[in-house]
């Protein structure tokens, strides 16, 4: 085992000693300095850089050695025999005697002047600007000769007094040889360990890494990375705000001690994780161990997630008087914690306003949870409330925001549940949308009122488009710009004959069929603006297939015959609207699923629908 040191002597006797008791060592390639104290700083920097392993001194210089390079030092002794040595040199001298140096020189010193019977007064340092005020006391006490490091003799000198070096011999430079072979050993086996540790978590399955208190992290391995989206060599050094404000927030306590263990389930990067963190203590810091796992087996998380960004006011196009207004609304509603109630057309961008509410509050830092009130009921209950000993979103000690889409299609008994949940209290912040107004849904017997007063502590109606047609070119314009990148076009704009038409169009869809309609005409045009024929033919298939839906809509139930029959016609019509699912069903009827069931049981008895 060649061992590559530096040793780092303050006094050129010590240093010839050490050159030559390295012959005796062969496994140990050592360069030798001569060097005392800060002399010895850019010396020892360079060898640390140019890889040496470990680093040898004594006294004073070890020590202020330490706290400028990561490597080991050794300190050279200063052993029982040096200590007698130069006590039996001044036992019978006829002057004042006292030893000043650091801690390593002045210990043993007591110990072996009473076997000497010989009292020395010792006067410690801790670093060299202690040096002179320690020598002005012994002075004042009639101290002739003092012993000590390099740096006592040297400033005794300087200032008129006798200065004898306590040097250091063979027994110690062999000891301090020992110890240079032992901690070798040490470190090469420390890194073989944590090289190891270091194999086994980068191949890992589970994404682990290590985040210090001010949310830096320390250390990542590769699944950790491929869950957040970055390259490994990337992560160390990040912080990890700039990674996930979610997860950061889990740590991120307001200045309160940091709990020993956290378990949450979130969504990242369209994905669900199982997120554990463990604290770790290390003397005064603490660390933050996470320990994250693709959690998409887990019931119903799949249909709560977080976006990777979230949108903001600036998203919003348009500069009609109709959008403004309600942009204006919204951004006051952010400066408050209070639930609001978003109401609209489908497409009409009421998710839009409510991921950019959350961005402008005080809370964009958490989550912004997405649920559709249209899943399954047992599966909203559990994203929601909690299933088997794990909590729901409503009890997450992170205080982000749960938006509820469509609202009105929540069952009676969720209703029930959620008004409980609210009255008890959550840190979580409501928004819920729906077509149809709360108070609509009250007066049809669809909707607790009660829960609309929690929900809608603020009211915010998001206007159609065809309301607001002045703000169409606007809004084709970005997403033509858009299109443009994804798919190599240069279009850069649109003609008049398809702007007015636009204009007029009645938009059923709103926004999110203005993406569609915009998307098709681009891809089949191949000019510098969209127009013409192609874009003609495009609008005019999305205005056959609205009237197409109309005149389905209206007669797709056969009203004639006995209300029995209507009755059946009209379940078995929105059964198959909504999937087969009986939940959303009986919850867009109006009734319980035991009575759906009821109902269809008779239906089946019955063939003559």
């Amino acid at each position: 085992m060649n061992i590559k040191a530096l040793a780092v002597a303050p006094y050129p006797g010590l240093g010839d000693l050490l050159k030559e008791m390295s012959r005796e060592y062969p496994q140990i390639e050592m360069d030798i300095e001569t060097a005392d104290l800060q002399e010895a700083v850019p010396i020892v920097k360079r060898a640390e850089q140019k890889g040496v392993e470990v680093i040898v001194s004594r006294g004073g210089t070890a020590s202020l050695i330490r706290e400028h390079v990561s490597i080991p030092v050794v300190d050279i002794p200063v052993s029982g025999y040096d200590m007698l040595r130069v006590l039996t040199l001044v036992k019978d001298s006829n002057s004042q005697v006292a030893i000043i140096g650091f801690p390593n020189v002045c210990r043993g010193a007591e110990a072996v002047s009473s076997l000497l019977d010989f009292e020395i007064p010792v006067y410690p340092i801790e670093s060299e600007a202690e040096v002179r005020s320690a020598l002005r006391k012994a002075f004042k006490k009639g101290v002739q000769i003092v012993l000590g490091d390099v740096v006592t003799v040297k400033t005794a000198q300087e200032m008129g007094c006798h200065g004898i070096l306590i040097t250091s011999g063979r027994e110690s430079i062999e000891e301090a040889f020992a110890e240079v072979v032992r901690v070798c050993e040490r470190e090469r086996k420390g890194r073989e360990i944590i090289k190891l540790y270091e194999t086994v978590l980068t191949h890992d399955a589970h994404g682990i890494f290590i985040a210090d208190p001010h949310g830096v992290i320390r250390y990542a391995n590769r699944a950790a990375a491929d869950l957040l989206r970055f390259r490994e060599d990337e992560l160390p050094g990040t912080r990890l705000n700039r990674v996930s404000a979610l997860l950061h927030d889990l740590i991120r306590k307001e200045g309160a001690e940091p709990a020993q263990r956290i378990k949450e389930r979130v969504w990242l990067h369209d994905q669900g994780v199982q997120v554990d963190v463990v604290t770790y203590r290390s003397g005064s810091e603490s660390l933050f161990i996470f320990y994250l796992e693709p959690a998409d087996h887990l019931p119903g998380r799949g249909r709560a997630y977080v976006q990777d960004r979230q949108a903001t006011f600036a998203q919003i196009i348009g500069s009609s008087d109709e959008i403004r207004q309600t942009i204006k609304r919204a951004k006051a509603f952010a400066k408050t914690d209070k639930n609001i109630w978003i109401t609209g057309e489908i497409g009409s961008g009421r998710s839009l306003f409510a991921q950019a509410i959350h961005s402008a509050s005080r809370r964009n830092q958490a989550a912004f949870y997405r649920l559709s009130c249209g899943m399954d009921d047992d599966e909203l209950e559990g994203i929601l409330f909690g299933t088997g000993g794990e909590p729901g979103l409503l009890d997450s000690p992170l205080a982000g925001t749960i938006y509820l889409e469509e609202i009105g299609q929540m069952s009676s008994r969720l209703q029930q549940k959620l008004l409980q949940k609210l009255k008890n209290g959550t840190r979580q912040r409501m928004i819920v949308s729906s077509s149809i107004p709360g108070m609509t849904l009250v007066k049809q017997g669809k909707f607790a009122q009660e829960l609309v007063i929690l929900l809608g502590e603020h009211l915010l109606p998001v206007p159609p488009l065809r309301q607001r047609a002045e703000d169409i070119e606007e809004i084709a314009r970005v997403l033509i710009a858009a299109h443009n990148s994804r798919y190599g076009k240069q279009i850069v704009g649109l003609k008049d004959e398809i702007l007015e038409p636009l204009m007029e169009y009645p938009w059923p869809g709103n926004v999110k069929e203005l993406e569609n309609v915009v998307e098709e005409m681009l891809l089949l045009t191949n000019g510098h603006y969209v127009g013409g024929k192609e874009a003609e033919e495009v609008l005019e298939r999305h205005r056959s297939e609205m009237n197409e839906k109309d005149s389905a809509k209206r007669a797709e139930i056969d009203l004639t015959g006995s209300w029995d029959e209507i009755e059946r016609r009209i379940l078995l019509y929105i059964l198959r609207e909504e999937g087969m699912n009986q939940s959303r069903a009986a919850n867009r009827l109006g009734i319980n699923r035991s009575t759906l069931w009821r109902k269809l049981r008779d239906v089946l008895h019955n063939k003559t629908i």
